[in-house]
């Protein structure tokens, strides 16, 4: 859908995002796709989902981002990294995390953030999660807003359930997902690549 004319016509609006050098293929058309559609779409994604969630349910945002768009969520601002953040993500009842449209393989380190500070986690679906996690036992997942706003009723009126869950998401991320964890199979994997020869 991107022909030259968008890409174009995009690429005069937003010059600076075509300012680096790239070694893609067709570097202008995953700008677009990626760099500017992508994160046009999350931001309207992500609005649309909080103001329909705060339709039902207390919803509080810590950002520092606009906020102009939002009607009836509670904004707080913006949270330290090390020394809120992982308070916010432990007392939460729900932490929400929407992956961008751009991410299409992988998982967003916010899910380990959250998970690894004891926090309920409702996610959107991303095919590698199930590879890592126990979806339903150890991290909630979604792939619609109406799903997410039952699923959200759901959790909210059965605290044991919720804070069970949260508890095995922190314990799986505690035994397998550290920096060591992954520090050890990098290495593991880059010997077996290139075995060391006497």
């Amino acid at each position: 859908a991107l022909n030259e004319a968008v890409i174009c016509e995009l690429r005069s609006m937003f010059p600076d995002k075509f300012a680096h050098s790239n070694t893609l293929e067709a570097p202008d058309r995953y700008i677009c796709a990626h760099s500017i559609i992508g994160y046009d779409l999350a931001e309207y994604e992500r609005t649309y989902t909080l103001n329909t969630l705060a339709k039902y349910f207390d919803t509080y945002l810590y950002t520092k981002s606009d906020t102009s768009q939002l009607t009836n969520v509670h904004l707080v601002g913006d949270a330290d990294t090390l020394s809120e953040m992982p308070k916010i993500f432990n007392l939460s009842k729900i932490n929400l995390n929407m992956t961008i449209r751009p991410i299409q393989k992988g998982l967003p380190l916010r899910i380990f953030d959250i998970l690894g500070c004891g926090g309920f986690l409702m996610t959107n679906y991303q095919e590698e999660l199930s590879d890592m996690f126990d979806i339903g036992r150890e991290l909630e997942t979604y792939s619609s807003l109406d799903e997410l706003i039952d699923k959200c009723e759901y959790y909210l009126s059965h605290d044991s359930e919720r804070e069970a869950l949260a508890h095995r998401g922190y314990e799986k991320v505690r035994s397998r997902y550290t920096y060591m964890h992954r520090l050890t199979e990098i290495f593991k994997q880059s010997l077996n690549a290139n075995p060391i020869s006497s």
